[in-house]
Formats: structure tokens, sequence, C-alpha cells
């Protein structure tokens, strides 16, 4: 099958290059944990990667190390933000937006598809969405006036071709994918939790994931969810300005309040995180616990899961259709790949030949197997024949 050279490889690698000093043996006849819980989150607009691993603490910081006896783990399934990246704009977060929230209202895509809606949302005039923001926060204001000017006088084609053809949207989709398709395989029991935009992202990922491991495999808290559509338990405050604010296109846009908190100046739009919804002084903390552990108590381990735990993993996927492949070169020399998928520590549990992956690799979880050294990975496109 031909494969355009031009396409992106996309590589979610739990471990790239691991060298093992020593193997701790002490205490186990295993390398790697019992299956558990994972609670992944999905940030908001304009999060940077540390914004969102704040996010994630925060919330592992209100939830047991263990329940019924397993250990919970947290993970960011992360969302890119425009804000500081080279050839792109914190504008192109809040086009995201839009595109998720005009799929939701309209499955066909025609809606998403019409930008020149959204630049109309945030053109002049009293009635556009940023007009309403913009009543409410001085910041939002200056940023829409400083993004009007650019675009009228330098950049509106750039931004608009950027808008159209390169948002991290569906990337972060396919990442995000992967990763539930490897957690699943690993036997982990799933609670997403969405904030804001992250809810979007969160709705995808548990209709993407639910197919393979059933209700009882996954579950979702949405907190301050920017969806009209939901997968679980949210919580809304009558104080969120930025979410009450999209109301304006919609009464049913967003969902219904459900709390109401006293104002306060640890977050004044009333939207945050951290000063809102997990602010101590205020009944929304508690009321996040209570949706975090129902959600854990809706979980079940599969009977006889099938999983496949590695010591550490490697996970390929890539962006169109087409073969790509995944090799793995042992300490040993062993080759790993589709025509040897059984390693002397580990193996490959599967060939795509047609498109998007995923193609895993498994090391060994026993201390006798498991070899100290450097553990090489290499991708192979199949025109190419190269590595």
């Amino acid at each position: 099958m031909a494969i355009n050279r031009s396409w992106r490889v996309r590589v979610s690698i739990a471990l790239l290059l691991l060298t093992l000093f020593q193997v701790a043996q002490a205490g186990s006849n295993s390398l790697c944990k019992a299956a558990g819980y994972t609670l992944g989150f999905f940030n908001g607009m304009w999060n940077t990667r540390a914004d969102a691993k704040n996010g994630l603490d925060l919330l592992l910081a209100v939830t047991p190390s263990q329940y019924n006896g397993s250990t919970v783990s947290g993970e960011v399934f992360y969302n890119h933000t425009g804000c500081g990246r080279p050839g792109s704009s914190c504008l192109e977060d809040i086009a995201e937006v839009f595109e998720q929230r005009a799929q939701e209202l309209d499955s066909t895509g025609t809606l998403g598809s019409r930008l020149e809606y959204f630049w109309e949302s945030i053109g002049a005039g009293d009635a556009s969405l940023t007009g309403q923001i913009e009543s409410l926060f001085q910041a939002a204001a200056s940023l829409f006036a400083d993004l009007r000017a650019k675009v009228i006088a330098q950049i509106a084609t750039s931004i608009a071709y950027s808008l159209s053809n390169s948002s991290p949207t569906s990337a972060d989709y396919a990442a995000q994918n992967t990763r539930l398709d490897a957690l699943a395989t690993e036997g982990q029991m799933l609670l997403l939790v969405g904030h804001s935009q992250g809810n979007l992202f969160l709705n995808q990922a548990y209709d993407h994931i639910l197919p393979t491991v059933g209700s009882s495999g996954v579950d979702a808290v949405q907190i301050a969810p920017a969806s009209s559509t939901l997968r679980g338990p949210y919580l809304l405050a009558d104080i969120d300005l930025v979410i009450n604010a999209l109301r304006i296109q919609g009464s049913s846009t967003v969902p219904a309040n459900n709390i109401a908190l006293p104002v306060s100046l640890s977050n004044l739009t009333g939207h945050s995180l951290t000063g809102t919804y997990l602010d101590a002084a205020r009944p929304a903390r508690a009321q996040v616990v209570g949706l975090l552990h129902s959600g854990f108590a809706t979980l079940v381990p599969a009977a006889n899961p099938n999983a496949a735990v590695g010591a550490f993993t490697v996970t390929l996927t890539w962006s169109g259709l087409g073969d790509e492949d995944l090799h793995v070169f042992e300490p040993n020399g062993s080759h790993v790949f589709y025509a040897a998928k059984q390693g002397v520590v580990g193996y490959l549990d599967k060939d795509n030949v047609y498109g998007y992956g995923p193609e895993h690799y498994y090391a060994s979880c026993d201390p006798a197997v498991m070899q100290a050294g450097t553990y090489q990975v290499a991708i192979n496109n199949l025109q190419s024949g190269r590595l």
C-alpha cells in the first residue's frame, strides 16, 4: 500500500528509551502493578501542560490513593492550547470550542465547518458572544480588541487558514483514544473527569472507549461543562460567568446550574477549577469529592480481563490510512516487529496494516525475563523500507 510521506507520524510512547541498571525483585515476583483505577483529567482551554498537571494533582489530592483495595492513579488527557505556540494564538482555543459545540448541535458537521459564523461571533456588536463576555471581563475585552486589530490589519488570512486546517482537536482526540485503548487493554477502570472545554474532549473519549469496556469499566464526572450533552453527573455553579455566558447561543446549549455558591475573591469568574470548584471554603469542593466517590463506586473490574500488562509499553499511532510499523530492539539484540512478534523480553500484540494504529509492545513483568540495558524504538514506513 502506498504511503504518503508527508503524513505526520504520531507516537504515544509510555517509555521511549529505557535503561535498566538493576531489577528490583525484593518482596515481589512481578514488575507490573495489578490493574486498578485511572482518574483521567481533561483540561479546559488556555491550559498549559503544567496547568493541566496541576488540575490533576488537585483532584488526586481529594481522592483516596486506593479504592476497594486497588490503586488509584492519575493521568492527564491533554488538549493543546494555541496560547504561546509559534504560529498560533489563544484564538485557536476559542475556535476549537466553536467547532466542538457546533458538532454537538449539528452532527453532520456543516455548522462546525462554517467558520464565518465563528468570525461573526468575535466581531463587534452587542449581540455577539464576545460582546457578552467583554461585559463581564475587562481582560477579555482587551484580548478580543487586540485579536480583532491583528485580524483586520495583518493576519486574517493566516489565522483563518490555521483554524480551518491546523486545529489540534483531531490530533488530541487520536492521542487520547490511543491512551484509553492502552489503559483498557491493561484492565484499568476509568473515571474520566473534565473541566470546562475539557468536557467536550471527555464526551468524545467516553464514546470511544465505552464499547470496549462497557458501562462498568468507565464513568464520568463533568465540572463546569461547556457542553450541551453529558456522559455523567455534573456540577455547574450559578456564579460561573464563563459557562453561563454561553447561554446566549441558546438556553439548552449548556446544562442547568445545579449549585449556588457565594461570590469569592479567590476567583471572580466563578469558573476556575482551583479557585471555585475545589475551593475549600465553599461547598462545591465537597460535591466534587462526592461525585468522584460515586464514580469510583460504579466501576467494576472485568471478571476475566484479557489484560496485556507490561513493565513498560510502547504505543504507535499515525494520522492516516496506510501501514506504519513499530520495531523494538531489545538489549539482547532481539528484533520485535510484525514478522517476529515475540521477543525474549516482550512482544508485539498486533500488526495494524490499515491505518491509525495502534501497535503495542509490552515488556515482560517477570524479573527473571526482564533484561538490563537499552531498548531502542524505531518506526518503519512500509513504502520507504527504512527505519
